[in-house]
């Protein structure tokens, strides 16, 4: 091959070498200094980053009026994560000073601004409603009643009482822009990640960053041939 074809080859795949080497160069200068950038957190909680990071998307359920949210097992609210769900969430009532959330086995006391004040067991019990009193309610499997008060200083009485209005059930929803749940989201770094690893280009980034290594082994072969001929 003359060396002026080779020369020619040489640049135009040299040009998409060095394409690709800025890129990995860039993204992985980025990955090491991505704690003092603030790459680490996890920002990104629309669908479309969670396919772009192959990760998959959480489950989000939630009371919206009362701003309490279950994502995967997770118990959230607008203070963040306040702890782990014994399954789903069952039940929410909403008091003049206080919230009672139930999973499948504990009852959870909240302030109205999401602050976990106290957890205790259901023992089989679950949240009814509240009665015209303007009193808290369980149920049990039998169907009897079970009477609380809102801050849970005494323990469940068996009353007399009727549901007057039934306990709110968790629906889809989304969680509200700009909270910030600790573990929920993906973060700059694990799409920088998989930029840089080639992940993100899914079963074709196998095949692309073997083509691109082929090349640069071509690049370096041929720079070696244009050096020993021009010498």
């Amino acid at each position: 091959m003359k060396i002026r074809t080779l020369t020619r080859w040489h640049s135009k795949i040299g040009i998409l070498v060095c394409a690709w080497i800025l890129l990995l160069a860039t993204t992985g200068l980025m990955l090491q200094h991505s704690h003092r950038l603030g790459l680490d957190k996890p920002v990104l909680t629309e669908s479309l980053w969670y396919a772009v990071a192959d990760l998959p998307v959480p489950t989000v359920q939630g009371v919206v009026e009362h701003q309490l949210y279950q994502v995967d097992n997770l118990l959230v609210t607008a203070q963040g994560k306040i702890g782990v769900l014994d399954g789903d969430l069952s039940g929410v009532l909403a008091g003049a000073e206080s919230l009672l959330a139930s999973d499948q086995s504990q009852l959870w006391l909240l302030t109205l601004e999401g602050e976990l004040v106290d957890t205790i067991p259901l023992s089989g019990r679950r949240l009814a409603g509240v009665s015209a009193e303007g009193l808290p309610l369980l149920s049990d499997h039998s169907g009897a009643l079970w009477q609380l008060d809102w801050w849970l200083e005494q323990p469940p009485e068996v009353s007399e009482l009727t549901v007057m209005t039934p306990a709110a059930t968790a629906s889809e929803a989304r969680l509200p822009e700009g909270l910030d749940v600790e573990g929920i989201g993906v973060s700059v770094e694990r799409l920088l990640l998989s930029l840089h690893s080639g992940r993100i280009f899914g079963a074709v980034g196998e095949w692309l960053m073997t083509i691109v290594a082929l090349m640069a082994i071509a690049i370096a072969c041929t720079g070696f041939v244009i050096w020993g001929r021009r010498r």
